[in-house]
């Protein structure tokens, strides 16, 4: 129909991981990225595209219409009111935690949409004020072993099943109360930021996911969808929320450019 445009695919915001370590021909401070976050996202309509830490979060809002807050390693424990490191800690970039915590606000400030896996729901939490287990075997009495590549589980495969809460958002996305799910972490939420709901947790307690009620839509799993997506509808169906979620913005955005 004349003068009717169709919405542009919404471009979604992939935090990578940093690392600082020597490499071939002398490379350091690189950008790394699973693939399967940028193809999840890929196949559920949006655009991905990275986020190197070298502008301020707002100015990369400009130009996106949703965040992907990935996993990696961890946060340094300082951020969270921790006075000591945990010796099983790894992976901590202080460059990487000062732009996801930015970015984190950034993103809630202009209620931009927002999915946030495994770290990524751990930087949610400590980003608005929240804490964390910094080694879930010394703090939480008969805990499952949450990585599953210590008990021969495939990575496309899921581990254990989480409770999800009957009202929640993830519960109307995934369809069900109880999912299966896969796992990857030796870190959990301890102290669960306001506004965070929590909406997912493990047969042994640990958290497995939050939401923010009455936001556009932030949500955070602990678990690792992009790894399941292709063979299980219900994970795929995280990112598809968050793409009709950014939906909206994208058309916004689309309006504004189209007056310049």
């Amino acid at each position: 129909m004349k003068g009717v445009h169709p919405v542009p695919a919404p471009v979604i915001g992939i935090t990578p991981d940093i690392t600082g370590e020597s490499a071939a021909h002398g490379l350091t401070n690189r950008l790394l990225l699973n693939l399967d976050y940028a193809e999840a996202i890929a196949h559920a309509g949006g655009i991905p595209v990275v986020l190197p830490p070298v502008l301020e979060p707002a100015r990369f809002l400009e130009s996106l219409d949703g965040i992907l807050l990935t996993g990696g390693g961890d946060i340094a424990p300082h951020r969270y009111g921790a006075p000591t490191i945990h010796p099983a800690t790894y992976g901590i970039s202080d460059v990487r935690d000062e732009f996801e915590i930015a970015l984190v606000h950034a993103a809630l400030n202009a209620d931009v949409p927002l999915l946030a896996i495994c770290r990524g729901m751990q930087v949610l939490n400590v980003a608005l004020g929240g804490t964390l287990i910094q080694h879930i075997p010394d703090e939480i009495d008969s805990a499952l072993n949450h990585r599953q590549q210590e008990l021969g589980i495939p990575s496309g495969e899921p581990a254990h099943p989480v409770t999800i809460r009957p009202d929640s958002l993830l519960a109307r996305i995934v369809g069900t109360t109880h999912l299966m799910v896969n796992s990857y972490h030796h870190q959990a939420v301890a102290e669960l930021a306001p506004p965070l709901l929590l909406t997912a947790t493990a047969p042994d307690g640990v958290i497995e996911a939050a939401e923010i009620p009455g936001a556009t839509f932030v949500l955070a799993v602990q678990w690792h969808p992009e790894r399941l997506f292709q063979h299980y509808p219900a994970h795929h169906a995280l990112f598809a929320a968050l793409i009709e979620a950014a939906q909206s913005r994208a058309a916004r955005r689309a309006t504004v450019v189209e007056k310049k």
